[in-house]
């Protein structure tokens, strides 16, 4: 039997590598003669980089965190294309900044403009931008600022290019560094929020980036009074582009200020990593994420996954399982690794023990339908 091993990360625990290491390991303790292929997959957020990294080569460089302290960071690059692949959670993540220091008003994604600046001095020709667990609802502006956008207020003042200074933007100049129109921008992520409004950036993803309510309501007049600025002067309406308000509207940021397309992150990482092929060459395939709930049929990973995966029959398994799967009937059985007596934290610190664990108890499942 072929095995495809696809899983998306269990978030504050195990990397979508681990995840599926530990789960081979169980199968083939139980199932020897399984044929396991490993591809772990990525939603645009943290852990992208390592789940396509396949071959290509990373690029390090300094650049501003979050809160504008220079850091060492990385991107991918891919020297026969010229195409960099730039995860913004690596520079301009909620995992970059502690608890005590998390306010969106004050968090940028300078960072984020800085590592695409440098792709843009080796001549990159095509970048592609994974946005996904970000610290930041900036609108994009901070990215923007890196790459020659100037943002005044009403005096002709420069603006800090973060959050709290949405509100105040009336004029956005452009010193032009870098010819942006000879570089092709795709945007990937895994939402499809507007910019603004009650399913906008602030209102769905700010509270967890630090934001209280008074917070959240500003930092939603600030997004609108950037998309009413770059309707007049660009006659771009940001609130027309599905997924503009992914990571703190950063995709509608690169919209406006670069020129990008905004796409399916699962579909563009399933494209890198010819998930098509690997799926063809498979009897079986085993993919799961932390928490697999009704959120997970919006548009995210596993659905994804589920409607590429070619007929083929599918095993899920999650730290917790809290769906109703009678309408997927190609999913035939699934698995949670947290038991009702265990807590939460345990379940997150012996992730890889307990996926070994339900990986031998697949394996024996797998030897039952054989048999």
């Amino acid at each position: 039997m072929r095995i495809l091993i696809a899983p998306d990360s269990f978030k504050d625990s195990l990397s979508a590598q681990k995840v599926a290491e530990s789960l081979a390991k169980g199968i083939k303790n139980a199932f020897s003669k399984a044929e396991i292929t490993l591809l772990p997959l990525a939603d645009g957020g943290e852990g992208t980089l390592e789940a396509i990294n396949g071959d290509l080569e990373y690029v390090k460089c300094m650049a501003s965190d979050p809160l504008f302290r220079k850091i060492e960071s990385k991107y991918l690059w891919d020297e026969k294309t010229k195409t960099a692949f730039v995860e913004m959670a690596q520079i301009s993540g909620l995992e970059l900044v502690t608890d005590n220091k998390r306010n969106p008003l004050k968090t940028s994604t300078l960072g984020t403009g800085e590592l695409i600046a440098h792709a843009l001095k080796r001549q990159a020709k095509k970048v592609i931008l994974f946005v996904g667990g970000s610290a930041t609802n900036d609108g994009g502006i901070g990215m923007a600022a890196a790459l020659g956008y100037i943002f005044l207020d009403i005096n002709g003042n420069t603006l800090n290019p973060n959050g709290e200074s949405l509100n105040e933007i009336h004029t956005i100049a452009y010193q032009s560094v870098f010819d942006l129109s000879k570089t092709e921008f795709i945007v990937a992520t895994d939402v499809t929020n507007p910019f603004f409004g009650e399913n906008g950036a602030a209102y769905i993803y700010a509270k967890q980036k630090g934001a209280n309510p008074e917070q959240i309501d500003f930092l939603d007049k600030g997004l609108q009074n950037l998309n009413s600025v770059l309707k007049l002067t660009k006659n771009i309406d940001l609130q027309t582009v599905a997924g503009s308000g992914a990571a703190g509207g950063l995709a509608g940021g690169a919209y406006a200020f670069l020129g990008a397309k905004v796409v399916s992150a699962a579909e563009e990482i399933f494209k890198i990593c010819d998930l098509e092929t690997k799926i063809d060459q498979s009897d079986i395939i085993i993919s799961g994420e932390g928490r697999i709930d009704s959120q997970t049929w919006n548009g995210k990973l596993i659905s994804k996954l589920l409607e590429n995966s070619n007929q083929r029959k599918v095993i899920l398994i999650g730290g917790t399982v809290e769906t109703d799967l009678t309408d997927k009937p190609n999913i035939i059985k699934t698995f949670q690794i947290k038991t009702p007596e265990m807590s939460l934290d345990f379940a997150k610190a012996n992730a890889a023990e307990l996926l070994f664990n339900k990986g031998s108890e697949i394996g024996r499942f797998l030897t039952d339908i054989i048999i």
